[in-house]
């Protein structure tokens, strides 16, 4: 073998030349994003497998083909000792400028600064990791109750009606969900029931290891 042709790829998240035998989770994912598009149902998608199966250069290609689409993502790798809340807000932060870009969202999407503004400054006193550029004033009394649940319910519903509002979806690709804890997990599976049940287009596709499953399943029912 050519050592200069040889498709062997070692490392972690290294693409491998040819993505063979995934086109099913793929196509999962796609369907669910253009029917959030439409505004039908759809559940968010988990991938779990030991280390080195492949899960993040899937995760990273899904959310090229969810982008490619038309679709609004943020990509996420959740390590050990960080918080959600801190993980999540600078990547919805930028989210929701891009969403301010579309004429039709732009209302919209300032609402949500002034939501994720006021979900950073209140948090912040249990998160201290949480570090976000606020490009708004908070407005009182939305996501700010300092109650990581309702707060992050509130903040994902206003992301979601500028991704509706802009005709397109908020997908948020996540890895390593096994490191989040217990409570934050309860908190991010109960903000994006609230968002199905405002037939609202967010979703979440993640990945993690095996344990992931009883994890999420003792977080929330």
């Amino acid at each position: 073998m050519d050592p200069v042709q040889n498709p062997y790829a070692p490392g972690a998240g290294t693409p491998p030349p040819e993505l063979a035998g995934r086109d099913d989770i793929r196509e999962s994912v796609r369907v669910c994003l253009e029917r959030l598009r439409r505004g039908r149902p759809a559940k968010s998608v988990l991938m779990v497998g030991l280390r080195g199966v492949g899960k993040t250069v899937l995760l990273e290609r899904m959310r090229m083909d969810a982008e490619a689409s038309g679709a609004h993502t943020v990509r996420i790798e959740a390590p050990e000792f960080r918080s959600l809340p801190a993980l999540i807000a600078p990547q919805l932060r930028l989210a929701l400028l891009r969403l301010n870009r579309i004429e039709a969202a732009r209302d919209i999407a300032v609402r949500g600064l002034r939501a994720l503004a006021g979900f950073a400054s209140r948090l912040k006193v249990v998160y201290k990791d949480i570090e976000v550029g606020l490009d708004y004033e908070p407005e009182p009394g939305l996501a700010d109750n300092g109650d990581l649940q309702g707060d992050l319910g509130a903040l994902l519903e206003e992301v979601g009606r500028a991704a509706r509002a802009g005709g397109t979806v908020l997908a948020m690709f996540i890895d390593e969900l096994q490191y989040v804890e217990e409570a934050q997990l309860a908190a991010m599976i109960s903000a994006l029931h609230r968002c199905a049940q405002s037939q609202l287009p967010v979703t979440l596709v993640g990945a993690g290891l095996p344990q992931l499953r009883a994890r999420m399943g003792d977080a929330k029912s």
